[in-house]
């Protein structure tokens, strides 16, 4: 018998959690922006690995960290995804059961000699959050 999944309410509060817990993780080891300017949540600065997958079946990507704060996050890879795309990012790539937290891209640009994707944190969409939450399995 399979397990029902959450309902869309508490499928974001999960994601959030793990949001909340990836940001603390961050505060802990990370530099931070000082200078905020218009950014109204400050940004952590740190290089760790991370998983990256759309929804089609391309798998994953490997991608580090660039920047992270609690409404989105920035990372370098080596592949360029088109702005608008719901990216599902595991924040612990090392844990078995980690979520994959979905993700809009608002931009992507070359850096140094791989891509700066830059994106929001998609708790408002419920076919992403049901997403990133049915694909918890060990590397993809």
């Amino acid at each position: 018998m399979k397990t029902p999944m959450p309902t869309a309410g508490a499928v974001s509060s999960l994601m959030r959690r793990e949001i909340d817990r990836f940001i603390a993780a961050a505060r802990e080891r990370s530099e931070f922006d000082i200078d905020t300017r218009r950014r109204s949540m400050r940004r952590y600065y740190r290089s760790w690995p991370l998983l990256v997958s759309t929804f089609r079946a391309d798998g994953e990507i490997s991608a580090a960290l660039h920047s992270a704060s609690a409404n989105g996050i920035g990372f370098l890879c080596p592949r360029q995804f088109p702005v608008g795309r719901i990216v599902l990012v595991k924040l612990f790539w090392h844990e078995e059961a980690g979520l994959r937290v979905p993700a809009i891209v608002r931009h992507a640009s070359p850096y140094r000699d791989t891509i700066l994707v830059g994106c929001e944190f998609a708790l408002d969409d419920e076919a992403a959050c049901q997403a990133g939450l049915a694909c918890r399995r060990w590397y993809g």
